[in-house]
Order: structure tokens, then C-alpha cells, then sequence
């Protein structure tokens, strides 16, 4: 029994061991910057370009704690960020979702007899890998631009040939809010393609050969059947989505015109990096990233509580609970009474 005992102490050893490095790692490159950063939040760094000693909070220099957020509300730049920011993930969530299930459906399901799935699959993930590099931009860029001007030029000449159209009626497919969006639904639909085939082949055959034999459809067996079964990948899909969209910044910044008056591509992590390159505004800078952390979690516990939470458990639980309370009462009604 003790060799036992000393056999599993060798290996829980060596465990936390290789655990080790994650550990550290963890530690100095992102708990500590999240410390430091929600620590900035509340403190006074108007011009300070270099931070070589532990700042002061504003309340030490007579200044509301919350004042670094007031100033970061009071620009407007930061408020079209926001306008923008959701704009972007709502137009590319809900197109991305459709075109990934609905390919991720076609690819699980044993009724269709498609050949090369193993292709096809591989395919659907390779724009997430192609546009590692430029020049998957610039492809992606020139074939994008000579498709929409020829759709354009089609559109425009029915609706010149007399359908009641103008040409103005397609000017936002030709501009760059439009290219915005397709250009990330196209390279962000591959990775939630395959969450939503590992979630699918993960469900038992039997549940959907039960539904084929109920008679059900492919539509009712994938609302029905498919989506309630793989409910966790599917909240970590919709986590990783609008966190993907919170943090958009690279193909606004590339497809919008620097010199636009409106800001139409603005979002919130351009903004960030904007007054980043400013320099000397620390402060602000973590005050918008403890914003960007609090719509994060507001935006998963609405999704998790309205959506994925199964409310019947949660239902049993509240139950549970009243009735432990319950006998705990009663318990102590009974003792009163003994004494």
C-alpha cells in the first residue's frame, strides 16, 4: 500500500512539473499585464511616455476615480467605434453562422453521398490559412474587385434598362463597409465550419437514425436534434464570434480610407491601437480595455443565460435549493422545540 502511495506521488510530481511553464508563462504574459492594466485604469498618466515607477491614483491627486472613463465616453471618435465595432459583428456573425452550419449539416449528414467530404472540409478552412499573407489579400482583393464591378456594371445597366432602379441603389456593395464584411465572413467561416463539424460528428448515429426513422425532416432534425446536442460547441462558437468581433481590426484598417470623415471603418481595437500611436495616454488606453473586458463578459452571460443555459436544470436547481432551505428550517424548528 505504501509503494502505491509513493508510485502516485512520483507521477503527480512530475505533473505539476510539466504543468509548470504554462504556469509561469501565464503569470508574467497575461495575469500580470491584466493586473497592471486595470491598475492604469485609475490612475493619473497624462504625459507620461515611459512608466518607470508605480503611478499615482487619481484619487491621491484630488481626482474622481472614474475620471479617465468620462474623458474616453466624451469622444466621439470612441462612440462611432462602438456604433461601428457591432455593426460589423452583427452583418458578419449572422451570414458566417448560416454559411458554416449549413455546409457543416451537408458535410455530417449520412443521407447525402458526397464525395472528396475530406476535400471539401479542407477547403472551407483554407482562406483562414491563405490569408496569413499578403498576397492571399491582394488575390482575394483583385478577384473581389473584378467580381463586384462586374456586378455592377450588370445591375446598373437593368436598372437603367428600365426596372425602376438607380444607381445609387448599389452603392453600399460597392463600398467599403460591404467589402468589410464579406471579405470576414469569408475568412472566419472555415474555423466556425469546423467546430460545428466536430460538434455534429460528435452526436451519437443512433439519435439521428431514431429521427430517420420518426420520419423527421433535415430542417427538424437539424433544429431539433443536430442544435440541442451540440449546445456547448455551440456556446463556444458564439463566444469566439463575438469575441472575434470585438476585437476586428485588421481588415477595416486595411479597407478603410484613412482620410474618411465619417470613420465608417472605425471600430474599437483601431481605436485602441489609435491612441496607442498616439503615446502618452496609458491611462485611457486601459480604461478602454476594462470597457472592451466588461462588453466581453455582458455580451457571453446574455448569450449563456438566454440561449445556451438549459432552463430546465436550472429550473431543477432552484427547486433543489428551496427545498434544502426548507428542511434546513424545519430542522432547526425541531430543535427549537426540543429545547
Amino acid at each position: 500500500m505504501g509503494k502505491k502511495k509513493s508510485l502516485e506521488r512520483h507521477y503527480n510530481k512530475w505533473g505539476y512539473i510539466f504543468i509548470l511553464p504554462f504556469v509561469l508563462a501565464f503569470l508574467i504574459f497575461h495575469l500580470w499585464p491584466m493586473l497592471t492594466t486595470f491598475y492604469y485604469a485609475f490612475c493619473d498618466l497624462k504625459r507620461v511616455s515611459v512608466i518607470t515607477e508605480p503611478p499615482k491614483l487619481l484619487t491621491s491627486n484630488g481626482l474622481p476615480w472614474y475620471k479617465n472613463f468620462q474623458e474616453l465616453f466624451a469622444t466621439s471618435s470612441f462612440k462611432i467605434s462602438i456604433k461601428n465595432t457591432f455593426y460589423f459583428m452583427i452583418c458578419q456573425i449572422i451570414p458566417e453562422w448560416i454559411l458554416a452550419f449549413w455546409l457543416a449539416a451537408m458535410m455530417t449528414d449520412r443521407r447525402l453521398k458526397i464525395k472528396g467530404r475530406s476535400l471539401f472540409r479542407t477547403s472551407f478552412f483554407f482562406p483562414k490559412l491563405v490569408f496569413g499573407s499578403s498576397m492571399g489579400y491582394r488575390v482575394f482583393f483583385s478577384i473581389t474587385g473584378y467580381v463586384a464591378s462586374s456586378v455592377a456594371f450588370i445591375l446598373t445597366a437593368a436598372a437603367i434598362d428600365g426596372f425602376g432602379v438607380t444607381e445609387k441603389d448599389f452603392n453600399f456593395f460597392l463600398s467599403n463597409r460591404f467589402l468589410i464584411i464579406a471579405v470576414s465572413v469569408f475568412m472566419h467561416f472555415g474555423i466556425t465550419f469546423i467546430y460545428a463539424v466536430a460538434g455534429m460528428t460528435s452526436i451519437p448515429v443512433e439519435v439521428f437514425e431514431a429521427a430517420e426513422i420518426d420520419g423527421s425532416s433535415r430542417p427538424h432534425t437539424f433544429f431539433h436534434v443536430t442544435l440541442p446536442s451540440i449546445r456547448p460547441i455551440l456556446f463556444f462558437v458564439v463566444v469566439v464570434s463575438v469575441v472575434d468581433g470585438l476585437n476586428m481590426s485588421d481588415i477595416p484598417a486595411m479597407l478603410s480610407d484613412r482620410y474618411d470623415i465619417s470613420r465608417s471603418g472605425l471600430t474599437m481595437m483601431n481605436f485602441l491601437q489609435n491612441m496607442l500611436g498616439m503615446g502618452q495616454v496609458w491611462d485611457r488606453a486601459s480604461a478602454f480595455s476594462l470597457v472592451l473586458f466588461a462588453l466581453s463578459a455582458i455580451i457571453s452571460g446574455i448569450i449563456y443565460f438566454l440561449l445556451i443555459r438549459d432552463r430546465y436544470e436550472a429550473r431543477l436547481a432552484r427547486l433543489r435549493r428551496k427545498e434544502k432551505r426548507e428542511e434546513r428550517r424545519l430542522a432547526r424548528a425541531a430543535k427549537a422545540v426540543n429545547a
